[in-house]
């Protein structure tokens, strides 16, 4: 705590000299007016300005006397934002310089008259803003006129806004091979920064956190298994060196609320720079950066800052999370595409390893190349963060990740981190596993895997061979039956033994086509020829009757007949057939069908098989007596008989040696007919209900009806007065078209008659009639529900009417009844608005329109004539009735001016005002009328708002708006109070011990002075003299400006609190079983502790120890073995906390 408390002076005065903060005011205009006169000529307005105190600048510039506008009269730097005040005083006085030596031009003196002088207090802007002000001088003044200026607020160097961690900058989202921020500029500072309520990295060993600043960042969802943190001291070289710790945090609740793990820190390097690395970070998590700087070198200052994801992918923690590298080439290599790591990797379900220890393990897989002889080599990363390389090779006896695995080799050698091996006898297309780990100071890293062929070194033998299609040949395990090259490895063990290649022709499958001319009848006349296809050629040929040629001549018709066909390796096909042979004709015909009754359209289609071709036909239909002949010229040919009638068709083949006949037909369906059976009128004109039934007959399948109104029916209902046209079609397209006529009788026509019209504008004294054409009434139906021929009290509209007729005819019409042409209308108008909120001088007048000879009124407010008067705010009712009865009313809310209201507040005179140092300020005025006027002695108004240069007591602002309207408010400016402070009766302590100082006080808003170097500014202090003391603080209420003292004096006993016992038994019974030092708060430490034999001959000595420390005492015993009871002699150097160190010895009694 000494430490800290020495340091945190420095870090004051290191901030003192560094200003991160200008306020300056900027002088832009300004002007003056004078009443006064001068003797001697035109009078001399002048005008000066004077802020915060500092003394007058004149204005304006004249000749060579006073200043030019605009200037820069104020300056003044801050060190932090807490330093800035909240505002700045600004003087405006205007005067008439009455200075003799000025007028006559020898100089700039000034002699003023007619001085009028108005202070205020402006808010400071915030930082990087500007506030643009006037400050001017009430109206009818001798002097008069205003001074405008500009206050601004800079930051000098990089603001610090992120003292907090709840107020860290947020870098963003880091992602895979990214970077955020830019460590060579220099964006950030700690200057101002506190260290409250914030964690210390001296609890994990790191370093001290005196004015840390905080920053967060949040990981992707797959971040690089190392990242970096770099922060460069002034990289812009702005002269704010900082020499840089870093700290790196979690939190429980991933938010600047929960509770910090420390994941990371760097304190102590050998440069004012600092990076610090993530081991294995956490996906989508948000990590808290904290900067310092340490102390007391250069504790606060300007730094750049950036993190950095290296870009690189972790390697699989599991066998089966392995990386696949793929099959390894002939003659070539297979890699890790990128650079990958191990940082967050483990041991976990890791097999025997034979040449080290696996610790943070990742997997890598590859398939063995022909050869089964490959190099493995494992590259370390040289530039980021390097690894000492151990390789170990496995293989799976199933083949899968998750089967029992076989250590195949390992290797590691301590004196290179890159690593290689060579690896023989791995069987061909199998997949391998290879282990990659770290070791001692390098155990975690970055690096690369290669697997590179290294050649094959296997006994090899080809075999080239020629097979059927369909057989197969066996080398070794394995049977081949398709076309290819093939390698077995003939294995004796592992993936040693030779290799046999074997390139395997499989020939096409035979194939066979047999032409056949055919037999006469069944004898040895027929003839057959065998196509072959596929084998490697060189055919035989054996036919079923002895033959070996390719055409077999003497087949007998109807046998069956087999031909074998060999090639030149032996390969056979057998292909059996029946033999054809020749028969008599068998025609093959179509009937025909007409579509309509009467057409001539049919065709007979018919071919003929068997026989001997050409063939020759003849026809007749003897119904007809149409005959025709011709001549077929191939077997299976088409011929076709066309332009037929209805009826049967008799035809006759023959051939060279036979013929034959048969009967085709033409079908011709009945004709199409249609039976009228009855027509239906329209009842009524106009009306659809007529009819059409009708009955039809003939044609071929379903017929269709068309009508000429679109119907699809066979009958028609709902049919309009017209002509009608009936088509009927059959299936086949015929037709049969039939006309009809539906009449209507006369239209029966009803036309409305008004009777009379209503009498009043909205009355219901109308009447109303109908008059009919064309047919004698049987009913009637009004629209109102009325059933006679005439209706009455109708008010003004239309009236539907549905009249009947004897024949069941309807009419309908409708009656219109009219109405005078406006309504009796009445408006209120304002004759005089409410003055003020609360007033009642309001008055309103009737605005009356329509017909209307004489009129009577009736208001709400109990007024009778067109005009009432006297009233307040409020809502307002007129009613009207004319000579006839008829009534209009109308409403009206007659409104008021808002309340005027404001609100007013004192400042109260402190211990540094003068007795009118009282001023009170009207801060917000709304309701009435704008443009408001205030006054404190309710006789002399202005629009200023403040009133200052009041005395202690109570007051009474008048606020008046521009409408004349008042609103009264009272306040009080209270006098200073009484302030004291009370630290309490002096009084004494013992030496080392520790008592708390408490100054009380009546106020709350105070700042302490303590003159003690070891204290702070705060209200209670715990103190600790090794010296009697005077103990004064001194305090200055910021509220009131007011100050107070008090000491008190400390007394310190030095009495030395020491015991020592004279005797113990270290008999284990747990009483007195050791003898050693017991202190008070005054001691310091043990300096040496000693015990003797009478003798002289040491027999125990501990040194520089706490006083109390049971691990410190004698326990009777010397090189392990109990001493005899008696007297010993003991010695003890004693250090006590004022820095005197006294020797205590004696004797001590060693009982059993």
């Amino acid at each position: 705590m000494r430490k800290l408390l020495l340091l945190f002076p420095a870090i004051l005065m290191t901030l003192s000299a560094w200003a991160q903060i200008q306020v300056t005011v900027t002088i832009d205009s300004g002007n003056s007016t004078t009443t006064c006169t001068d003797i001697f000529g035109a009078a001399d307005p002048a005008w000066s300005v004077n802020i915060e105190n500092q003394g007058e600048v004149f204005y304006p510039e004249t000749g060579n006397c006073y200043t030019a506008l605009p200037n820069l009269q104020y300056t003044a730097d801050y060190g932090c934002v807490a330093d800035i005040p909240a505002s700045v005083e600004v003087c405006f006085n205007a005067f008439e310089n009455d200075n003799l030596i000025f007028e006559l031009g020898a100089g700039c003196d000034v002699t003023k008259s007619c001085s009028q002088t108005i202070c205020n207090n402006f808010l400071i802007p915030p930082i990087g803003s500007n506030s643009v002000q006037t400050l001017a001088l009430p109206n009818n003044l001798s002097s008069g006129g205003e001074v405008n200026f500009t206050i601004s607020t800079t930051s000098l160097i990089p603001p610090t806004g992120n003292d907090i961690l709840c107020s860290a900058v947020d870098l963003g989202m880091l992602n895979f091979s990214e970077t955020l921020g830019d460590a060579t500029q220099g964006l950030y500072s700690n200057l101002c920064a506190t260290n409250t309520n914030e964690p210390q990295p001296i609890d994990d060993g790191y370093f001290f956190n005196d004015a840390g600043v905080w920053f967060s960042f949040t990981t992707g969802p797959n971040p690089s298994g190392e990242l970096f943190i770099n922060t460069l001291s002034d990289p812009e070289n702005t002269g704010y060196v900082i020499d840089l710790q870093v700290a790196v945090y979690t939190s429980q609740t991933g938010d600047c609320t929960g509770v910090l793990d420390l994941v990371t820190a760097l304190s102590v390097n050998n440069s004012n720079d600092a990076w610090v690395s993530i081991i294995c970070p956490l996906p989508n998590t948000t990590y808290f950066i904290m900067v310092d700087g340490a102390a007391p070198t250069f504790p606060m200052g300007i730094f750049g800052l950036e993190v950095i994801d290296i870009g690189v992918t972790e390697g699989g923690d599991f066998r089966c999370e392995f990386e696949d590298l793929g099959a390894v080439p002939e003659g070539g290599s297979v890699e890790t595409p990128n650079w990958v790591s191990n940082f967050c990797a483990t041991d976990t379900d890791d097999p025997y390893v034979q040449a080290f220890v696996s610790q943070h393990s990742v997997w890598f897989s590859f398939i063995a190349p022909p050869s089964g002889h490959v190099l493995i080599e494992g590259i370390t990363d040289r530039l980021v963060d390097s690894i000492g390389i151990q390789l170990a090779l496995y293989r799976s006896f199933n083949n899968l990740c998750n089967g029992p695995f076989g250590h195949v080799m390992s290797q590691y050698d301590i004196d290179d981190l890159d690593q290689s091996m060579i690896a023989t006898c791995l069987y061909p297309g199998r997949p391998y596993w290879i282990l990659v780990d770290g070791t001692g100071f390098n155990a975690k890293g970055i690096f690369k895997i290669r697997v590179t062929d290294n050649g094959d070194i296997t006994p090899k033998l080809t075999i080239d061979t020629t097979i059927c299609a369909g057989a197969q040949i066996h080398v070794g395990p394995n049977f081949y039956s398709m076309s290819g090259s093939y390698a077995d490895t003939l294995q004796v063990f592992a993936g040693c033994d030779s290799i046999v290649f074997t390139n395997l022709t499989v020939l096409e499958p035979l194939s066979l086509i047999i032409d056949q001319t055919p037999a006469i009848g069944m004898t040895a006349t027929g003839m057959a020829t065998a196509t072959a296809t596929g084998g490697n050629g060189n055919y035989t040929y054996a036919w079923c009757n002895g033959e070996t040629g390719q055409t077999a001549t003497a087949l007998v018709g109807g046998d069956n007949c087999c031909v074998t066909i060999t090639d030149g390796i032996g390969c056979e096909i057998v292909e059996c057939f029946d033999v054809e042979f020749l028969t008599g004709i068998i025609p093959v015909f179509e009937n025909d069908s007409l579509n309509c009754f009467g057409e001539s359209s049919g065709i007979i289609r018919f071919s003929t098989y068997n026989g001997v071709p050409p063939y020759a036909f003849s026809w007749v239909q003897s119904s007809t007596g149409l005959a025709g002949s011709g001549v077929i010229g191939t077997e299976g040919e088409e011929t076709a008989i066309e332009n037929l009638p209805g009826g049967d068709v008799e035809i006759t083949i023959s051939d060279t040696f036979f013929d034959t006949t048969f009967m085709a037909n033409v079908y011709e369906p009945a004709e199409l007919q249609l039976v009228t059976e009855s027509i239906q009128n329209a009842s009524c004109y106009g009306f659809c209900d007529g009819s059409i039934d009708i009955t039809s007959s003939g044609g071929t399948g379903n017929r269709t009806y068309l009508w000429s109104n679109g119907m699809i029916t066979e009958d028609l209902s709902g049919l309009c007065a017209g002509n009608y046209t009936l088509t009927i079609t059959d299936v086949n397209g015929c037709q049969s078209v039939s006309p009809f006529d539906i009449i209507e009788p006369l239209e029966f026509i009803a036309t409305g008659n008004p009777i009379q019209e209503v009498s009043c504008f909205q009355g219901a004294d109308g009447q109303a009639g109908v008059l009919l054409q064309n047919g004698t009434a049987a009913s009637y139906h009004w629209v109102n529900g009325e059933i006679t021929p005439e209706i009455s009290n109708l008010s003004v509209g239309f009236y539907d009417v549905t009249v009947t007729n004897t024949d069941g005819c309807e009419a309908y019409t409708s009656v219109q009844i009219t109405q005078p042409s406006a309504p009796l209308l009445v408006g209120i108008d304002v004759l005089n608005e409410v003055s003020c909120f609360g007033e009642s001088d309001g008055a309103l007048q009737a605005d009356v329109s329509g017909p209307w000879t004489t009129l009577t009124y009736t208001w709400s407010s109990g007024a009778q004539t067109a005009v009432a008067a006297n009233l307040g705010a409020g809502n307002y009712n007129l009613m009207i009735i004319n000579e006839k009865g008829c009534i209009a009313n109308a409403d009206y809310v007659l409104t008021q001016p808002s309340q005027l209201l404001a609100n007013v507040s004192a400042k109260d005179i402190t211990c540094l005002d003068p007795p009118n140092g009282g001023e009170i300020r009207v801060d917000t005025v709304f309701g009435g009328m704008p443009g408001y006027l205030f006054s404190v002695d309710g006789e002399n108004f202005s629009s200023f708002q403040t009133f200052s240069g009041l005395t202690e007591g109570a007051y009474e602002v008048v606020v008046q708006d521009a409408a004349g309207c008042e609103v009264l408010l009272n306040i009080t400016v209270n006098g200073p109070p009484e302030l004291f402070v009370d630290l309490g009766e002096d009084f004494e302590i013992s030496l080392g011990e520790t008592i708390e100082l408490a100054a009380l006080s009546n106020s709350n808003t105070l700042e302490f002075t303590w003159n003690h170097s070891d204290t702070v500014k705060v209200g209670d202090i715990v103190v600790s003299p090794l010296v009697s003391s005077l103990y004064h603080v001194a305090v200055f209420d910021t509220l009131t400006k007011c100050s107070a003292e008090d000491a008190v004096f400390i007394w310190v006993n030095k009495n030395r609190n020491i015991y020592i016992p004279n005797a113990f038994s270290p008999n284990n019974d747990g009483v007195n079983d050791d003898f050693g030092i017991y202190g008070g708060v005054g001691v310091q430490a043990i300096k040496s502790f000693r015990i003797f034999s009478r003798a002289g001959d040491m027999f125990f000595e501990r040194t520089h120890f706490a006083p109390n420390d049971p691990g410190n005492r004698w326990d009777g015993k010397f090189q392990g073995q109990p001493l005899n009871a008696g007297v010993y002699v003991f010695m003890a150097e004693i250090e006590f906390v004022d820095g005197i160190t006294e020797v205590f010895k004696g004797d001590v009694i060693l009982l059993k």
